[in-house]
């Protein structure tokens, strides 16, 4: 089996886990995983492979089997939750409106020493998101993202040293502007 196949059983299984916390539901209805985010449905991939996908994700202990012994119910472990978390935050996008309200969004953060290590991944993943600083802890958005902040913020455990701004107008406002120019045209 390519290594594509069976990325797409395996992030299906992960999308059923992420809604239902377990996959008795997927068995029972196949095709109701169709009905997140127009997904592939079990159905579409041969049984085999479904089991295989499975089986590596409880050796790797990040789902267990419950109930009967040959019953397809499976529940999310506390690594299992845990993985399905940093997918979540991997996988956070900023939606861009149709059009701009004209207000900047900025993250600001002091974060410790003693955290530094999450205050790096943190300008990583804001850079990731397309923000760009205004200085090393001041990063500057043109589009709405509370949500996608506090979920990211949370997640890494620093939300107490980070806060969240919208602005109308600040100095360097015409820099930032410059800085967002394509994605401010369209």
């Amino acid at each position: 089996m390519s290594k594509e196949k069976r990325y797409d059983v395996t992030n299906v299984i992960w999308k059923v886990l992420e809604a239902v916390g377990m996959l008795t539901v997927a068995f029972m209805a196949p095709n109701a995983v169709q009905l997140l985010s127009g997904r592939k449905s079990f159905g579409e991939f041969p049984r085999r492979q479904v089991r295989t996908a499975l089986r590596r994700l409880e050796k790797k202990g990040y789902i267990r089997s419950w109930g009967e012994k040959n019953a397809w119910k499976f529940k999310l472990t506390k690594e299992g939750r845990s993985l399905l978390e940093k997918k979540k935050i991997e996988e956070i996008q900023i939606q861009k409106p149709a059009s701009w309200d004209g207000k900047w969004r900025m993250v600001v953060f002091d974060i410790p020493e003693q955290y530094r290590q999450a205050r790096n991944v943190l300008r990583g993943k804001l850079e990731h998101l397309g923000f760009r600083y205004l200085n090393l802890s001041v990063w500057v958005h043109p589009f709405e993202c509370r949500e996608e902040i506090n979920a990211i913020v949370e997640y890494y455990d620093v939300g107490k040293y980070v806060r969240y701004v919208i602005v109308d107008s600040f100095d360097g406002m015409e820099t930032m502007e410059h800085k967002f120019d394509k994605v401010l045209e369209d």
